[in-house]
């Protein structure tokens, strides 16, 4: 169901690589962790949902760039439009969306806030497909004894983007 949306989109250089956002009238519907080109965001994106047309968003360009610039930004005052969620995947998207900056929650610790504390592992698989990375942080998310775990984009990002958010590595 969540690919059949038509999403329009719009895309933004930052100092790690293009970055893109898609979203409907309902609000944000897909995001891109830094690629190396706008073909590559594009690409992304159109795992998400039908591309419509390139438009500017100029709320959420003004936020990534500080983001990027190394600025705390919250990302929590979009929209965002939750068509297609499953109730549990939902939940764990917005609880990881209240994660803040410059802070990391673990996956144990999403589990429990969901009211399903022994489900870890499936927590982990929701993060492994978040379809707005940055805007809903699951590079925030770590495992229990403070490694990074997993990430789409790669640990070496994921330590990127929490050094850029003044984090300390290694965690624990």
């Amino acid at each position: 169901m969540r690919r059949s949306v038509k999403q329009n989109y719009m895309l933004l250089e930052t100092g790690l690589g293009w970055v893109g956002v898609g979203f409907t009238a309902e609000g944000l519907w897909s995001t891109s962790l830094p690629r190396e080109g706008p073909m590559d965001v594009l690409e992304r994106l159109e795992a998400h949902g039908q591309l419509g047309a390139e438009k500017d968003y100029p709320a959420v360009r003004r936020d990534l760039q500080k983001y990027f610039a190394g600025e705390k930004v919250d990302f929590t005052c979009y929209p965002i439009d939750w068509k297609g969620y499953t109730p549990f995947r939902r939940d764990v998207l917005r609880e990881t969306a209240v994660i803040p900056y410059g802070e990391v929650r673990t996956y144990k610790e999403l589990a429990a806030a969901v009211g399903s504390p022994r489900s870890s592992r499936a927590v982990g698989g929701v993060m492994a497909y978040n379809p707005l990375p940055l805007i809903i942080p699951c590079h925030r998310v770590v495992r229990s004894d403070g490694s990074l775990g997993g990430f789409g984009g790669g640990l070496a990002l994921k330590a990127k983007l929490l050094e850029l958010e003044g984090v300390e590595l290694p965690l624990g």
